[in-house]
């Protein structure tokens, strides 16, 4: 299901692609504030909500970016971050939500500019993205559940999404290893039952991965 979900939210065939890159890696969600609306409910603000990542934890952290243009210059290019956010607790108010987990993902989707610079062996890259957020999230809110892990029908649109990212590649041959740091930002509303929760969401994230490219 979530290989059909990669492939549905890109729009195309990886084949198509000129270069296409997969990765794995680190995400750390910075604390924020959020709003709560919820039917029944008083509008409530939690400050300085914390989310843990556990990248690693089934279904795992990943991201899988294809490209058009120059392997040794400017890149066009469409990126899937399937990031996770697992609510652990906030400055105040965090009773509010007593389970709140966003795991088939905090998904971001951005068409991303990029523009390689050869610098002998290893290539530095720069890129910027814009795009939306897309959220499934699992949660209990004031004692109501929303939310089914691994079914699709609870996929939504959540806000939009942006990335600013620096990259190392080593090509070898028409392949090449990748280390990247980036950020990522998505002012986003992720449903709940009877209302939703609003905030904005960013992290810092480490990744390390590799591709092809023609």
């Amino acid at each position: 299901m979530r290989a059909l979900l990669v492939a549905a939210l890109l729009g195309f065939s990886p084949a198509l692609a000129q270069g296409i890159t997969f990765y794995l890696g680190f995400s750390f969600p910075s604390p924020t504030d959020l709003r709560v609306v919820q039917e029944g409910h008083p509008e409530a603000s939690l400050k300085q909500a914390r989310f843990s990542s556990q990248d690693f934890r089934y279904p795992i952290y990943y991201g899988v970016r294809a490209w058009w243009g120059d392997p040794d210059g400017l890149r066009y290019e469409i990126e899937l971050i399937h990031q996770k956010l697992y609510f652990e607790g906030a400055q105040e108010n965090g009773e509010i939500l007593d389970f709140f987990w966003v795991t088939d993902g905090f998904n971001l989707l951005t068409f991303n500019l990029a523009y390689a610079l050869p610098t002998g062996p290893v290539r530095l890259v720069g890129r910027v993205g814009a795009g939306i957020a897309i959220a499934h999230p699992e949660t209990i809110v004031r004692g109501r559940a929303y939310g089914v892990d691994g079914d699709p029908l609870y996929y939504h649109f959540g806000g939009l999404g942006f990335q600013g990212a620096l990259a190392l590649e080593v090509p070898a041959g028409g392949f090449a290893a990748m280390a990247e740091g980036k950020f990522t930002f998505s002012p986003s509303r992720i449903q709940i039952a009877g209302g939703f929760v609003e905030g904005d969401f960013s992290t810092w994230h480490a990744v390390f991965g590799g591709g092809y490219g023609r």
